[in-house]
This record gives structure tokens, C-alpha cells and sequence, in this order.
């Protein structure tokens, strides 16, 4: 599945509405995964080259809004369980990390 330039647009407007909503940086982020916040700026400009990098960050956000009782803005191309996409490796998903 590739998204549209449109979907691109929204996913990365989201992902910086969602980051400001919990007041996290991309390098908080990438400090919990164990990055620089370059390499998570390439994930959610979704320039990393793999697709489940971004559905791993969206996890993260996801749970910590939960954590936080924090309501996020929807991610509209990035929804569902992303273990549902046959192009997605469960592996990679359940593995939750990001280089």
C-alpha cells in the first residue's frame, strides 16, 4: 500500500499535532527508542524506508496519550491494527523498536 501525496501530508501533520498535543520532542521520542531525534524525524516525514517504523511511533503515541489521558488527533491513513496490512512484517511491529 502506498499512500498519497495527500495521506503523506495528513500522516505528517498529524504526527506533529499528536507530538505537540503530549509535548514530546522527535528527540524525547528517540530517546525512548533508543535514537537520535534525526532518525525520528526521518519516521514521521516517513522518509525512514520502513513502513512499520511509523505504525511503531504511532503506537507509542497512542499508548502514551492512553497513560496520560490525552486525546490525540486520529491518524487517518495510519488506523486500524497494523498487524491487519499484509505488507506489514509482525516481526518488525511486535518487535516495537526502531533503528
Amino acid at each position: 500500500m502506498s499512500l498519497t501525496s495527500e495521506q503523506k501530508a495528513a500522516t505528517i501533520r498529524e504526527f506533529r499535532e499528536n507530538m505537540r498535543r503530549l509535548g514530546l520532542t522527535v528527540d524525547q521520542i528517540g530517546e525512548h527508542f533508543g535514537v537520535n531525534g534525526s532518525a525520528v524525524e526521518r519516521i514521521i516525514d516517513l522518509k525512514s524506508g520502513v513502513l512499520e517504523y511509523p505504525w511503531i511511533v504511532r503506537g507509542y503515541l497512542i499508548d502514551l496519550a492512553r497513560e496520560r489521558n490525552i486525546e490525540l488527533t486520529p491518524f487517518t491513513a495510519l488506523k486500524g491494527d497494523p498487524h491487519s496490512y499484509w505488507f506489514l512484517s509482525d516481526a518488525v511491529l511486535d518487535a516495537g523498536t526502531i533503528d
